[in-house]
């Protein structure tokens, strides 16, 4: 899962603050999603800086609430037997394409499929936890956005 910022955050201490409080479209969590064409928006690139850094984590989301538009929730007002929030998004990785390591764990790849939701309002899947245990930071990426004149 990966969570997007901009090259001049980058510092331990200001890492910290972005990835443990971003956005507040499904309630104050850490927001992951499974394409990174949704997390580089959050990257804020520019002609100028076309530069951002991405986090790729592993996030323990256990059983989720799924939310087909926004809500406000929070860890103490999930619904009893769930440990995060997914928002469902039109477009998710192609299901074709997962891969599971060999401890179970599950990487999506592939291009974006339209998903059989027709009633979602967001573009893309959005997955909220509101508990930093549930996180486990494996790779900061260095990513360069290349721009077409």
């Amino acid at each position: 899962m990966l969570s997007g910022m901009t090259a001049s955050d980058f510092n331990c201490k200001t890492i910290l603050m972005i990835i443990f409080s971003t956005g507040y479209m499904f309630g104050k969590g850490v927001y992951f999603a499974d394409m990174a064409s949704k997390s580089a928006n959050y990257c804020l690139p520019k002609r100028e800086t076309p530069e951002g850094l991405m986090l790729l984590c592993e996030v323990a989301l256990s059983n989720t609430y799924d939310c087909y538009k926004t809500t406000n929730l929070s860890a103490e007002t999930l619904p009893a037997g769930t440990q995060s929030t997914k928002g469902c998004g039109q477009t998710i990785p192609n299901p074709k394409q997962h891969f599971y390591t060999d401890d179970g764990v599950l990487i999506s790849m592939g291009r974006g499929v339209t998903a059989k939701i027709p009633h979602s309002s967001l573009l893309y899947n959005e997955y909220i936890v509101y508990n930093t245990e549930q996180i486990k930071i494996k790779y900061l990426l260095r990513i360069e956005f290349n721009y077409k004149d």
